[in-house]
């Protein structure tokens, strides 16, 4: 039979139950599987486990003397360390009274005696899936939140720029999900979009809001923010996948950009994705040395630079899906 432990972790179950023949039985299936099990006969019991060890999920009964598994249930969801593991309550058929007291607390997840130990470690399985997968879902938008805060430290410097990061993540993302990218490049994406100026954190905010022309030198230093980006986070290991958007979103087609002066497909695609949204937001946006231009003069140049700056497959693709989530808004405000 295929194992049914969630791979290379070692999870701790605590079993709460008076029937040290049922505990046993429990212990037994779970460790057959890979988890680590500590066994309490009844809440205080349980309690006093929890002083030492925290498990990944708590089994209890709730019928057990002493201190019964509401009893318990209610002690440990008052203290702020164990309010986040899951509990599943173990009552017989005849306890519906039970599991009526357990679901105005809260309590969710509830297996009736007897159950076999296979279905049993099936469901804690299943549980403890359940809440990584919450977990995992929490770090992303921890780490959404601080490449957000990242990429507006950048935007307040540079007061022609507010909201570009944006809305070039934006278009981006609107023609990643047109070509069905995966939701890992669709993640890294996100992030990379956010943070592909971040390099111009160290520009001094008298070059970024110039309002004439720049001396060479000043444009030499305005250039070197996609390598000084890129080394600000290479050392990141969960931000690997923004490298390329962040280093090559000024290359070109025909290896006239920089930072290396590739060429074609030598261009990672995420660059060549971003070198198209970041054209298109800079040209219909305001900018110390241009005014907005509108979308369709904007489209124009687009198609006419088409295999010379911009991927000549790409492009295309960003006109139709900008003009078609163009046309939808413009539908919705008519509504």
């Amino acid at each position: 039979m295929r194992s049914l432990t969630i791979p290379s972790v070692e999870r701790i179950i605590l079993i709460v139950e008076d029937s040290s023949q049922i505990r046993n039985v429990i212990a037994r299936a779970l460790m057959m599987e890979g988890y680590i099990t500590h066994q309490a006969k009844n809440g205080i019991d349980g309690l006093k486990i929890l002083q030492k060890v925290v498990p990944h999920l708590i089994l209890s009964d709730v019928n057990m003397p002493e201190m019964d598994g509401i009893q318990f249930f209610q002690a440990v969801r008052k203290n702020p360390d164990w309010t986040a593991i899951p509990f599943i309550f173990l009552t017989s058929h005849s306890s519906s009274e039970d599991i009526q007291r357990g679901r105005e607390l809260g309590v969710e997840d509830y297996l009736t005696k007897p159950i076999e130990p296979y279905d049993l470690v099936k469901i804690i399985n299943a549980r403890l899936y359940r809440t990584a997968a919450v977990e995992v879902a929490q770090v992303g938008q921890a780490y959404l939140d601080t490449v957000k805060v990242l990429a507006n430290a950048i935007e307040g410097r540079d007061v022609y720029t507010r909201g570009h990061v944006e809305r070039v993540t934006t278009y981006a993302l609107w023609v990643a999900n047109a070509l069905n990218w995966p939701s890992q490049q669709m993640r890294m994406l996100e992030f990379g979009g956010r943070l592909h100026d971040i390099g111009k954190i160290f520009i001094p905010a008298t070059v970024l809001n110039k309002p004439g022309r720049l001396t060479a030198e000043e444009w030499e230093m305005m250039k070197n923010h996609t390598i000084t980006g890129a080394k600000m986070l290479q050392g990141i290991h969960h931000l690997h996948g923004t490298l390329p958007y962040v280093l090559y979103h000024h290359e070109k087609w025909d290896g006239s950009g920089y930072p290396k002066g590739l060429k074609e497909k030598e261009i990672p695609v995420q660059g060549r994705l971003l070198a198209i949204a970041d054209v298109y937001d800079a040209l219909t946006t305001a900018r110390p040395y241009h005014k907005p231009r509108t979308h369709e003069e904007v489209i124009k140049i687009l198609i006419k630079d088409t295999g010379s700056h911009f991927d000549p497959q790409l492009t295309p693709i960003f006109v139709d899906v900008i003009n078609k989530r163009r046309a939808q808004a413009a539908a919705k405000k008519r509504e």
